[in-house]
């Protein structure tokens, strides 16, 4: 959660520019940020501050060229175009966001050169044979116990509820209910665009989820956890489903862990669900994003013979 980023400010004021840091969250809080959007965003608000007040510039003094050697010096790290290009969209962002507050006399935004990302990341599906070389795997490997079971949840998660990556990382075990006919589903609370919904799981995992519960003596909190205890971590958890992806000897090009959630919404399309009932249960917005999980292969033309 965003209010809960513990960063300390040094409260050295420049032009008073490091109480717009409280402001600015509470500005993408009520554009509906989801809060991984405003973790991150903040957090390269702070960045931005923090070089402010160190470099001892008051924020009417601050032009183009303070910002470009701060812009050059973090390009100089060992991150991605991609991420780079993110870096500098969020600054621009909160760039604006103090000229339109106040904060700035010169809108410095304009005059800063959006990055172009490299094209985006071909995604690819998990065929069904593809997803029993994986289920078999994790069913018959050496790790057993509480990591593997909360391995199989988390591809289960993903493969079987299309449940984003945040989300998985956010649920909480009283997110877990029945409903009145004593069916198990999910409770996505406030996901991206603050958006939530229900998802209904099977029975099967339910009762996974209850032999999880006992086994890792959690009964509160977080779902899933890492090696310590706490809730995990965006990067072990991609790093799992990768392992298992490796492992069971189903890896290929691009096959990350956003990938599930495209093999989800393929299943529901082949299984004959309608487009309005998947746009609901991905949790989008327009029929258009729907549209664009869904991968038409060659089987698919052939069946499409009258």
């Amino acid at each position: 959660m965003a209010k809960d980023i513990k960063i300390k400010i040094n409260m050295k004021e420049k032009a008073n520019i490091s109480s717009s840091y409280a402001e600015y969250i509470n500005y993408l809080e009520i554009k509906n940020k989801a809060d991984s959007t405003i973790a991150d965003y903040s957090a390269k608000a702070f960045k931005l501050i923090d070089y402010i007040i160190k470099k001892d510039i008051g924020a009417d003094k601050l032009t183009i060229e303070h910002i470009e050697s701060y812009l050059a010096k973090n390009k100089k790290k060992n991150i991605s175009n991609n991420t780079y290009a993110k870096f500098v969209n969020c600054t621009r962002i909160f760039l604006s966001f103090l000229y339109d507050r106040g904060y700035l006399q010169t809108d410095i935004a304009k005059k800063i050169e959006p990055v172009k990302k490299i094209g985006s990341v071909e995604r690819v599906v998990l065929f069904e044979n593809e997803i029993a070389r994986i289920e078999n795997y994790i069913k018959n490997r050496d790790c057993k116990g509480v990591e593997n079971l909360r391995d199989i949840i988390i591809f289960n998660f993903g493969i079987s509820c299309g449940l984003r990556r945040q989300e998985i990382i956010n649920l909480n075990w009283n997110d877990l209910k029945t409903d009145e006919e004593g069916r198990p589903y999910i409770n996505i609370l406030k996901s991206k665009g603050k958006k939530s919904r229900i998802v209904y799981i099977s029975d099967s995992l339910f009762e996974l989820l209850k032999n999880y519960r006992k086994a890792a003596k959690k009964y509160s909190g977080a779902i899933v956890r890492g090696s310590y205890g706490r809730r995990i971590a965006k990067t072990s958890l991609q790093n799992i489903i990768r392992r298992i992806y490796k492992l069971s000897g189903a890896y290929k090009k691009n096959l990350n862990i956003h990938s599930l959630r495209h093999t989800y919404a393929e299943r529901q399309r082949k299984k004959g669900t309608d487009m309005v009932t998947i746009k609901t249960l991905m949790g989008h917005s327009r029929l258009e994003t729907t549209m664009a999980y869904f991968h038409v292969n060659s089987q698919d033309l052939k069946n499409a013979v009258l």
